[in-house]
């Protein structure tokens, strides 16, 4: 999958001719997005596919600068055993736009991730645990204009998610339950 997204904004980036394309200050860029990766359960456990979806907003205040400031949330999570273990991310997004990456359709970018992961056990929580976890992440992507105002948005990097740090297992201090998105994509909706 991480081929296919990486190959797939390269073709674009390669087809794109044209004058560059740069966003008008105090942009606003809202997306979906489905992303995919894998999740661990602990060393000794097996993990599942870690999947979701997340909805975001940024803002891009200057375009000479190109740095985005936004916000993301949504649903994600994997499996451990037979128990589900989701989050709810509460994430702070920290985007550079080059104008020197950018072509006539597409927009590629650099994305840096913090924020915290709100957790929810299934059936069986162990006793004691908290389900909750920082998230962090650092990712390269890019928005393909299909209009004026509406993109398909990818994101291809690494996005950890510590679920479950304060589990009854002190070998795993950093995340019972971690899941890594390798990559994303949806939509995006751009208003300049």
């Amino acid at each position: 999958m991480k081929r296919f997204i990486l190959g797939l904004l390269l073709t674009i980036a390669i087809s794109s001719t044209g004058t560059a394309m740069e966003y008008a200050s105090n942009t606003f860029i809202f997306g979906i997005s489905f992303g995919i990766g894998t999740f661990s359960a602990g060393e000794n456990e097996g993990g599942s596919v870690f999947k979701g979806v997340s909805v975001f907003a940024d803002w891009i205040p200057n375009s000479k600068i190109g740095l985005s400031y936004g916000l993301e949330t949504g649903l994600l999570g994997g499996k451990k055993q037979d128990n589900n273990i989701l989050g709810i991310p509460a994430i702070f997004r920290l985007g550079w736009y080059p104008n020197f990456l950018s072509f006539e359709k597409l927009d590629l970018f650099i994305l840096a991730k913090i924020g915290w992961g709100f957790g929810i056990w299934g059936q069986n929580a162990e006793e004691g645990s908290t389900p909750n976890g920082i998230v962090c992440g650092l990712n390269l992507g890019g928005i393909y204009k299909l209009t004026q105002n509406i993109g398909i948005y990818t994101e291809i990097g690494y996005n950890y998610y510590g679920l479950a740090r304060n589990s009854n297992y002190p070998e795993y201090p950093l995340g019972y339950g971690s899941g890594k998105t390798y990559a994303s994509i949806g939509v995006s909706y751009i208003i300049e």
